[in-house]
Order: C-alpha cells, then sequence, then structure tokens
C-alpha cells in the first residue's frame, strides 16, 4: 500500500478518524474531572552519621572480628528503599490514625480507611500494604545526601499524618539498630577489657618479681635489656588497656542514647492546595491516542470494502469458470480444438 493510497483513506474516512479522537479525548477527560481530588504532603530528610569508634574497628580486626566504624554505612538510598519495604509500610497500616473527614471525626487504621477486601485479616492487611506502597514515594538526592518523602491521599490531615508516622519509624529503625550495635560492642569491649586487664596485671607482676631479684641491674646490659623489654610490654598493655576503656564507656553512652538520628530539614504540612488533575496532559495524551486509533479503524474499514470487492470479482470469475467447464463436458471436443490452437500459435508466430 503506498502512501498516497494511505492518504485517499484517511481522507475518505476522515469522519471516522476525528470522531474516534474526539470521543476518546471526551472520555479520558470527563474520567478525569470525575476522579476524586487528592492531596500530597511532602518531607525532606537526611540521615546522621555518628563518628567513628575511637581505634576500636583496628583492635578488633586484630583479633579477627569486625565491627561498623560508624552508623553512616548506609545511603541515602538505603532509607529510601526502607521506606517502601513490606515492614516499615505494615507498621504504619498498623497504626490508628485520628483525623477530620466529611463524614465526621475518624480513628481507625489505614485497613478500616482503605476498606481493604480479602478472605481473612493478613489479606485485607497485604491489600492495605499494597495501595499505601504506591501513595508513598522517597528519592534520595546523590547530590546533597537528602530524602525527599511524598505521601499522596484524598484526605490531606491523613496524608500529614501518615508522613510523620514514617519519619517516626525511620528514626525507631535507626535507634533500634544503634543500640544493638553499640550493646554488641559494648558486650565485645568487657569482653576484651578483662582479657587486658588480666594480661596488664601479669605484665606488672613479671616487671616487679624482675625489679625485687635484680636491684643492681644498671651494671648488666643483660639486665637492662630484659628491664626495657618488660617496661615495653607493661606500656603495650596499658595502652590497649585505655583505648578498651574508653571505647567500653563511649559503647555504653551509644547503648542507651535515644537522640534521633534523622534530621528533619522540610517538615510536612497539612497540604491546603489538592494535586492537579492533569486534565491538559491527559487530554492530549488521549487525543493523541484516538487519532491512532481512528487511523486504524480507518485503515481496518478499507481492508474490508476492498475484500468484499475482491470476494465479487472472484465469485464471478468463479461463476464464469464453472459456465464454462460445465460448457466442456457437453462437448469435449472443445478442448481438445483449443489445444491444437494453442499449439499452432507459435509457428504461425514464427511465419
Amino acid at each position: 500500500m503506498s502512501l498516497l493510497a494511505i492518504a485517499n483513506v484517511l481522507l475518505r474516512y476522515r469522519g471516522l478518524v476525528l470522531g474516534t479522537a474526539v470521543a476518546l479525548a471526551a472520555v479520558v477527560c470527563v474520567a478525569t474531572f470525575l476522579m476524586p481530588r487528592t492531596y500530597t504532603a511532602h518531607a525532606t530528610l537526611t540521615p546522621q552519621t555518628r563518628r567513628p569508634t575511637t581505634g576500636l574497628s583496628g583492635l578488633a580486626a586484630q583479633f579477627g572480628f569486625a565491627l561498623p566504624i560508624s552508623e553512616g554505612g548506609q545511603s541515602p538510598a538505603f532509607y529510601a528503599d526502607l521506606v517502601g519495604s513490606h515492614q516499615l509500610l505494615g507498621a504504619v497500616v498498623d497504626t490508628k490514625f485520628d483525623f477530620p473527614s466529611d463524614s465526621g471525626a475518624v480513628h481507625a487504621s489505614l485497613v478500616d480507611v482503605y476498606r481493604a477486601r480479602g478472605a481473612s485479616a493478613g489479606l485485607r492487611r497485604d491489600s492495605a500494604i499494597l495501595r499505601l506502597g504506591k501513595s508513598v514515594d522517597a528519592s534520595a538526592v546523590q547530590r546533597t545526601g537528602v530524602i525527599d518523602l511524598a505521601v499522596t491521599d484524598r484526605n490531606a490531615t491523613l496524608a500529614k499524618l501518615i508522613t510523620d508516622r514514617v519519619i517516626d519509624l525511620l528514626n525507631q529503625y535507626n535507634l533500634q539498630t544503634r543500640q544493638s550495635q553499640a550493646g554488641a560492642e559494648r558486650r565485645f569491649t568487657e569482653q576484651r577489657l578483662d582479657e587486658v586487664k588480666g594480661d596488664l596485671r601479669a605484665a606488672e607482676d613479671r616487671l616487679q618479681q624482675f625489679l625485687q631479684r635484680n636491684r643492681d641491674y644498671r651494671n648488666s646490659p643483660e639486665l637492662n635489656f630484659q628491664k626495657d623489654r618488660l617496661e615495653r610490654e607493661v606500656t603495650l598493655e596499658q595502652q590497649l588497656f585505655t583505648t578498651l576503656a574508653q571505647s567500653y564507656e563511649q559503647a555504653k553512652i551509644e547503648e542507651v542514647r535515644d537522640t534521633p538520628v534523622i534530621t528533619v530539614v522540610e517538615a510536612p504540612e497539612v497540604p491546603v492546595r489538592p494535586d492537579p488533575r492533569g486534565l491538559l496532559r491527559n487530554g492530549i495524551l488521549s487525543l493523541f491516542l484516538g487519532l491512532l486509533l481512528g487511523v486504524g479503524f480507518a485503515i481496518g474499514r478499507a481492508y474490508a470494502v476492498n475484500a468484499r470487492l475482491l470476494q465479487q470479482h472472484e465469485a464471478s470469475e468463479f461463476d464464469r469458470l464453472r459456465r464454462e467447464a460445465l460448457a466442456d463436458l457437453r462437448r469435449p471436443w472443445r478442448p481438445i480444438r483449443r489445444a491444437f490452437r494453442r499449439s499452432d500459435e507459435p509457428g504461425r508466430a514464427s511465419l
């Protein structure tokens, strides 16, 4: 099919093409206009990092242990993914929210607010989590290291409450993670502190016994060398003991610290304006899609018309050939005569 033929088809069925585009655009615009308005609450967060533990990680590595050097090992992208996790969204779904609505004050969980369906309570909860996951969006800005959090809901107050709850859960996660890490660090440090304390006491006892046995060691180079070696052992054990004692006290402080590590750069507020409907955008897209559908309908209709014409032509040709075949059966010498005539035509043409 040539381009000119396609152009002829489109011009011939221009009413169908334009009508399909306008009808689809009208349906999409009306449906968009009738959809309930939504509100989006925004918040900007940034995770804080804890200063590295003083020398403890290097000390633990010498004994085959791997301790986290800082709590800021998680990147902003980690927290953005954590917001969309099933566990965190499930905690939000289980929360009871108090907010005003058109029908009065509401005190219910999102399972009831969303009117989630399911044969069991678990299925209804899972359905609510899936719907909440579509309403919560968190993205990390790598250039600035902040997290953009947005929650969309039909109720403006509920959108803000859900955003606050997500921030609280992020802080709880960080607090529990930090305290669990500090607890493991404290237990390891306490164990090593007891061991190093015993080693220090043993090194001091060896030095004390040497001094008691060798009161006049200064005149002997061998005894001087042995005394220096014992003193180095005591000094090394003292340094290890001091480092572990400082780390132990720091770990005890971190284990009970409840300071939030998520800084709210921009606190969420109750949105006062609904989200844009996107009426113009949806109308233009549906109009373009309608044009494509109209072109398809026009080409299909033209093909159907051509197929009917082709069938009529084939039917008339079949009727003509059928009559000729019946005539040949009644007069069988006619096909033989035509065959001889066709065989003679090349010889006549050569003459």
